[in-house]
């Protein structure tokens, strides 16, 4: 190990019958460049051609198990109980990380300043095709405000084990939207603070059988965005911040599309 990889990153990948993708998503990690890499997969007890795939990467894998759970954030939570690194990386069992620097990147960020979280931007993944998608910084109630978990997307979000621990791990009251309910309490969480950083984390893969697609989430952000008394705020308020934050977003990534196409 390198004298500069003294931060341990615990990455974290569930899954559960995940053959189709689950093998570039161990090599995305396999390859990194940065060594101090604590790896875990937890398996939901799957019946395809997964499990054979975790044994033929266990040699890259620092602990695997699999057993039945409740539900993907069940399944991240056991991760978390075992995880021992300094941050935490959720990678989901059908995305990749960037490229094979992705977090040398990051802890190079991290060693800079030191923070709870760090997150940074996000490539989508959709038919073969990529899209950039070029964020910034965000606070707790911009996050709200946006009414989505868009501009602190989980799968680029790092948090420090000291911040997990006092997060508690996901509500499993939320089966689809722990994720946005997590980073949310992590941002409100004034003893604690993040960073936006300007680094590429993970290709986000869009299909047919995945979460976002399926449009299961909304439900869940609505009680999510009730918890957070959202409904409690000025309506005027919460439109005109609305729009500005997604107004904003559109506007950077359309500069950042065009600059890209020049180049």
């Amino acid at each position: 190990m390198k004298a500069s990889e003294t931060l341990k990153i615990t990455i974290i990948t569930v899954c559960k019958n995940s053959e189709q993708f689950l093998s570039e998503t161990i090599e995305s990690v396999k390859n990194q460049s940065y060594q101090n890499i604590e790896y875990i997969v937890i398996d939901g007890r799957s019946v395809d051609n997964t499990i054979p795939i975790i044994k033929h990467y266990s040699s890259h894998i620092s602990l695997w198990k699999s057993e039945e759970d409740i539900g993907m954030y069940d399944a991240i939570n056991k991760g978390l109980r075992l995880a021992t690194g300094d941050y935490i990386l959720i990678l989901n069992s059908d995305d990749v990380l960037a490229t094979n620097d992705t977090i040398k990147n990051v802890v190079e960020q991290m060693i800079t300043e030191t923070f709870d979280y760090y997150y940074g931007n996000m490539i989508k993944l959709k038919k073969g095709k990529l899209k950039k998608v070029k964020l910034f910084p965000v606070t707790y109630k911009q996050l709200l405000l946006s009414t989505h978990g868009t501009f602190v997307p989980h799968p680029c979000f790092f948090v420090s084990v000291k911040l997990d621990k006092i997060l508690a791990g996901y509500n499993l009251a939320y089966r689809y939207a722990a994720d946005y309910d997590y980073i949310l309490r992590a941002l409100a969480n004034i003893d604690c603070k993040g960073k936006f950083i300007n680094v590429d984390i993970t290709k986000f893969r869009i299909h047919n059988s995945s979460i976002t697609a399926s449009g299961k989430i909304h439900k869940e952000r609505i009680k999510i965005l009730h918890k957070n008394k959202y409904y409690r705020i000025p309506y005027l308020t919460r439109l005109g911040s609305y729009y500005i934050l997604w107004i904003y977003y559109k506007i950077i990534n359309v500069l950042h599309f065009y600059k890209a196409d020049k180049g």
